[in-house]
């Protein structure tokens, strides 16, 4: 089966997750920009709980669902629900695209800076059928907070 026609199938489904997310989400103030190890080395930005990560051959979009922080609310840990997107290259079949579930933790290292670190559970879609299936990846990074 193509992997536009698997895509097409959970497509729905996506959207759905996606527009109501931020409704049950805390929000979260402000924008953040940074640099992330995530599906390779890239560039993040965060705006009111959602994470978008992007480098030369991956996207990711996360979407915020639950927020935890400390007393002094210098340290975070949350899950995310959201999609991502690889290009496999010159061969087609090496595309993946899927689901994950991020669980991480935001430390505040200066008023305006702050660094995460996650685990990424995963479920992959591909015409490859071992780049397919489920995985744990996790990511790491710093984001400049305005």
């Amino acid at each position: 089966m193509k992997l536009s026609t698997k895509l097409n199938k959970y497509a729905l489904a996506l959207l759905v997750a996606a527009c109501s997310t931020p409704a049950l989400a805390k929000t979260n103030n402000g924008v953040g920009l940074g640099v992330a190890y995530d599906l390779g080395l890239g560039v993040t930005a965060q705006f009111r709980g959602t994470s978008v990560f992007v480098n030369s051959d991956s996207l990711a979009v996360d979407m915020r669902i639950e927020n935890f922080s400390n007393d002094l609310r210098t340290v975070h840990a949350y899950i995310d629900a959201g999609g991502f997107y690889e290009d496999g290259g010159n061969i087609a079949d090496n595309d993946r695209a899927g689901v994950r579930l991020p669980l991480g933790l935001t430390f505040g290292i200066a008023p305006s800076l702050q660094a995460y670190i996650q685990a990424v559970p995963h479920f992959a879609f591909s015409d490859n059928e071992s780049k397919e299936g489920f995985g744990i990846d996790g990511a790491l990074g710093v984001r400049l907070r305005f």
